[in-house]
């Protein structure tokens, strides 16, 4: 059984995202014949639950703790304790390779550091581009030069990175984000979804789940309440501690705006089956949100057979389009809500784009997502 090592500079198990990214791909890659060793960072406030139990995974994979200097919590210098710990955790990693690993094994991650330092040593080391290089491009002509390939999580980096590193189309891969349709598409009506949830079932839900950040859209969503009438309802679900507060001081009082905070992962597919509308509401002021990402929510929204009404910008829209979601242009409150009140006027129609998206979602699956990594590692 071939192994492969997976390298991981955030909390893990967490509340975020990339986490839980991290934490499917790991399944899957040893679901598919791998020995699977995920190394993460002994950081101070990584929740102490076991992984399998915290995301309902299978308990496939091993995960192994290493060193590293853990400013964060003390919310001082966030960029010096990001490079400090970085750097501790890249030569943590390095050491352990020294001792557990071969030239045989995969190196896989999204972390650009340690996997520069792990390149000089190991031949078979994969990049997964989560965000775009705009600066050090000394440091990622370097880290591209060592690497065996890369996976890109969609065509405007692919091209981006091809044409600035002159990069052959043999060490590139193109593959987007994933979605477990059976933990998302759960066996529940709306109206059961509601009474779950405590939600009144004669009002409209246009639902967020996600985090609150600037670029993810969240206040021109917010925006949209002085625009709708009282029986349509703006959810939002998710967030960390220190956005939830700030975004309940700025939108709270309004009277459409429903803020729910946090849920377990487990419980998001129940709001997104409550929702008449999904909304993914992504800002088109800055890169990261109109060019890099390739949001997980986007799939899930798209394996919940609710009707979708996303922002108009090239990351949604290589996924995304006429026929099986409502486009708005970004940032225009004022487009959102008119989406919104059309979709819910327009019931057949909208559950029809739903549809599509579902069937849409199908080949974006983590198992076909994985198996198609592994053709292009084994092929490379």
């Amino acid at each position: 059984m071939n192994k492969l090592f997976l390298i991981f500079h955030g909390r893990f198990p967490s509340e975020k995202a990339a986490s839980l990214f991290v934490a499917k791909s790991c399944e899957v890659f040893a679901d598919n014949n791998l020995e699977v060793v995920l190394l993460a960072p002994r950081r101070l406030f990584r929740v102490k639950q076991d992984y399998s139990d915290y995301y309902n995974l299978k308990n496939n994979f091993k995960v192994v703790y290493l060193p590293t200097i853990d400013l964060f919590p003390f919310r001082i210098f966030s960029n010096l304790s990001f490079y400090v710990s970085c750097l501790f955790f890249s030569l943590s990693v390095l050491i352990y390779f020294l001792f557990k690993a071969n030239r045989k094994d995969i190196i896989y991650s999204n972390e650009s550091l340690p996997l520069l330092i792990s390149s000089f040593v190991f031949d078979k080391c994969y990049y997964e581009v989560h965000d775009f290089p705009e600066k050090k491009k000394n440091f990622y002509k370097t880290l591209f030069k060592n690497l065996k390939g890369l996976i890109v999580t969609n065509k405007w980096k692919l091209a981006k990175i091809k044409e600035i590193f002159e990069l052959p189309d043999e060490k590139l891969f193109y593959e987007p984000n994933a979605v477990d349709i059976d933990e998302i598409d759960i066996n529940i009506s709306q109206v059961e979804a509601r009474e779950k949830l405590n939600l009144d079932k004669n009002l409209y839900y246009a639902v967020y789940t996600g985090h609150l950040y600037g670029w993810k859209g969240v206040d021109t969503m917010a925006q949209v309440a002085d625009l709708l009438s009282d029986n349509i309802k703006l959810v939002f679900v998710g967030g960390t501690d220190d956005d939830i507060e700030k975004f309940k001081q700025k939108y709270e009082t309004k009277k459409n705006i429903v803020i729910i905070g946090y849920v377990n992962h487990s419980e998001i597919p129940y709001w997104q089956k409550a929702a008449d509308l999904l909304i993914l509401p992504n800002t088109a002021r800055e890169d990261i949100s109109k060019y890099y990402t390739s949001p997980m929510k986007l799939f899930e929204y798209m394996a919940s057979k609710r009707p979708v009404i996303a922002s108009n910008i090239p990351s949604i829209t290589e996924i995304l389009n006429e026929n099986n979601a409502y486009l708005f242009e970004a940032d225009n409150s004022g487009d959102l809500a008119e989406k919104i009140k059309f979709a819910i006027e327009n019931k057949n129609e909208s559950y029809s784009l739903a549809e599509q998206a579902f069937q849409d979602v199908q080949k974006y699956t983590w198992e076909n997502r994985i198996k198609r990594i592994i053709n292009f590692v084994n092929n490379g």
